[in-house]
This record gives structure tokens, sequence and C-alpha cells, in this order.
């Protein structure tokens, strides 16, 4: 079967690491024996005018085996939603090109509806293709989502075959905007990085009696600040440690928080990490912790668990679905009282948590082998639907 897959957004020159799930799951299909390939819409912001140095229109690369075809070119209506007519003629122009060099399209999935799964409708609804759609964000946290678009998503839900969401509180939320079934099929996440390593020495702090790990970015609505304020209220001048994966505009605030509660000894802001480095902290851990206000997935707490560690997150409408009784504490979101008790809990019982149970049921439910057969029986019910 030859899959058109639309992501929202993916890696480019600028910025290497973006959508590389989307990515992971592409090279998994195809390494299946599906027929993939990629059609990107790289929108590159007007600022940028004159200062790009790219061949505008369509490209073609085999990009790790995915044979890749990218639209380039500027925003010129940003902020409107006349763009979307603009990106429907460029993804027009690219399906085309791909029935051309590829063969015949037998389904498109789409990664967001934003701005994917609106053209991927115009092109599902223009050529008779069947459209599976999988909704990666919320629109009610979208940053970059205007009144004015979310008509073109509702529309893009409508029209699609099949609705995919990648976690159950995304798909409650889906369900106010549609009227349609909504299949939960969570992200795949590569866990060869990631396992339960009993060789591993800690490199810091050997006589930390315990150790804490977290990693996000250090925006607005991470929970950083709640947990840096939780663990020095239960924590403070003992021998437990708190190391904080990640960067971003939040790092001299929380810089200067950890430096009033004094507690710079305990609490260290470690900056961007690779995925290697965050494999080691997570091996090198004892528990991982990340009380996010939302998620709609949470890639961080699988690739934890995938290392054995119990792991808190919050109830934030992602962590739901992967933190239960036997693999961690869901506390309440915003509350440092709460988050500060499931830490206590966390470290006087961590020796109860089963780590090779936790990655056991870890690669259960989250292994590439899982994901793509769900995806691969998506593809046959929609296919066999269509003809």
């Amino acid at each position: 079967m030859h899959i058109m897959v639309i992501p929202s957004w993916y890696s480019s020159p600028r910025n290497k690491v973006h959508g590389s799930f989307f990515k992971e799951q592409f090279k998994a299909l195809s390494n299946s024996g599906e027929k993939i390939t990629v059609a990107y819409n790289e929108i590159w912001p007007i600022t940028m005018f004159g200062k790009i140095h790219e061949k505008r229109g369509i490209n073609f690369n085999v990009e790790d085996n995915l044979r890749t075809y990218r639209y380039k070119d500027y925003n010129y209506l940003p902020k409107s939603p006349l763009m979307f007519k603009s990106f429907n003629k460029r993804m027009d122009k690219m399906y085309q090109e791909i029935v051309k060099n590829e063969g015949k399209v037998d389904i498109i999935h789409a990664h967001s509806a934003f701005w994917g799964g609106i053209a991927a409708s115009y092109i599902s609804k223009k050529y008779n293709v069947p459209l599976v759609l999988t909704e990666h964000s919320s629109l009610k946290y979208a940053k970059y989502t205007r009144e004015s678009y979310k008509k073109y998503i509702y529309n893009a839900y409508e029209n699609s075959d099949y609705l995919i969401a990648v976690g159950s509180g995304l798909k409650r939320e889906i369900q106010e905007y549609v009227n349609k079934p909504i299949e939960v099929i969570h992200n795949m996440v590569d866990l060869n990085l990631f396992s339960v390593d009993e060789n591993i020495k800690k490199s810091t702090n050997m006589d930390e009696d315990f150790k804490f790990f977290s990693c996000a970015f250090l925006e607005e609505g991470k929970g950083i600040e709640c947990l840096i304020k939780a663990f020095s209220r239960v924590f403070k001048n003992e021998n437990v440690g708190l190391r904080i994966g990640g960067d971003g505009t939040l790092k001299p605030s929380l810089e200067s928080l950890i430096k009033e509660l004094n507690i710079e000894k305990q609490v260290i802001l470690l900056g961007a990490l690779s995925r290697e480095e965050v494999s080691k902290e997570m091996k090198e851990c004892d528990a991982f912790a990340l009380p996010s206000e939302h998620e709609t997935f949470g890639v961080v707490y699988i690739e934890a668990l995938a290392c054995g560690k119990p792991v808190i997150g919050a109830d934030n409408g992602g962590a739901e679905d992967i933190i239960k009784e036997d693999n961690g504490i869901i506390a309440k979101k915003n509350d440092v009282e709460d988050l500060a008790e499931a830490l206590r809990k966390i470290k006087e019982n961590h020796k109860m948590y089963d780590k090779y149970k936790i990655r056991e049921q870890t690669i259960f439910s989250y292994s590439e082998k899982v994901l793509v057969e769900k995806l691969k029986g998506v593809y046959k019910k929609v296919y066999e639907r269509s003809n």
C-alpha cells in the first residue's frame, strides 16, 4: 500500500530534531513493508525573507531512507486564513509530483490538523483519496491557533475517514468539536536508548541517598517552578538531589528561585540535553518527575519507564494514560503541597516498584511493533471501506 504522510512540522536545517517522532514512525512503517512517501510543506516565516538561501518550490531527497518531498517557500499571508489556500495549492503540486514519480497514492495520513491536516483534507476531497488524521496537539493550549483558523481545523476533522488522538484527554477535547468516532493510538517511542541498566554508576554526587530527574522545555506550563518549590518543601537540606534537563525562557527565573530557596547544592539545571544525555540521566536517577499542566501524550514519561524508573506526573490529560499505581503517581497540577507529598511517597516507597515489570509493560504498550500493527490495521480498514 502506498501511504503519503503529511507531517505538520518536521526537521529542517534550522531545527534538526523538530518532528523527530514523526520521522521515527514513518521509518517504522517503511521497514514494515508499507510504501511511504513524505510530503512536507516547509513554511518559512516572512521575517526571514532574504535570509534563507535555499531553492524555493518542490525539493526531493531521500532522507533516512524515506522518499521525501518538500515544498519550500515563505508564508506570504501570515495570520490570515487566506494562507490555507496558498498551502493547499502547494500540497496539490506536491501530490501531483508524487503521483507522477511514485505512483498512485492509496491513503493519505496527516499528522495534526494545523497545518498539514487542512491541506491533506483538501487533497483527499479533490482526488478522492482516503484520509487518516492523527491529532497530536490541543486547540485549547495552542499558541498560534487563531479563532479564524478553527473552522478549517474542524473541517479537516469532519472530512477525515479515520480520526486518531494520541491520548484520552485529547480525544475528549476533540469530541467537543466533532461528532464522529475517535480512536486513541499513542505515539511510538524509540526505546533503543532507554533500558534498565544494572551496571550504571552514578557519576554525580555519589553520596546522595536519592536522585530525581526531570526534563522539559523551561517554559510556562511545564510545572518546573512548582517542582522546585515542592522539592524544597520536602527535601531541603536532606541528602536528595534534583537534576533538571532542558533550556528555555524561564531558565533565569528558575535559577533565581533555586538561589532564593537556598537549594543550589541540591537542584541543578543541566541545560539542553541530547537524547543520549537524557538516556544517561534517566538511567542514573532513582525516579523521574514532570508535573506539566498539559500534555497530549508525554514521551519523556515513557522513556523513564523504559529505564524501569517510577514516574511522577500531573493530571494533565496525557499522563493519566501512562502513569498507573504500579509505575508512579499522578499529582494535582499546580499544587505544590500535593506534588511534595508525591515526591516524598516515591522516595520512601521506590523499592516497592518492580523496574523489570515497569519496563516490560512499557515495551508492551509503546514499542514500534505495537504502533505499526495498529496503524496497518487502520490502513486496511480505511482502504477496504473506500474500495
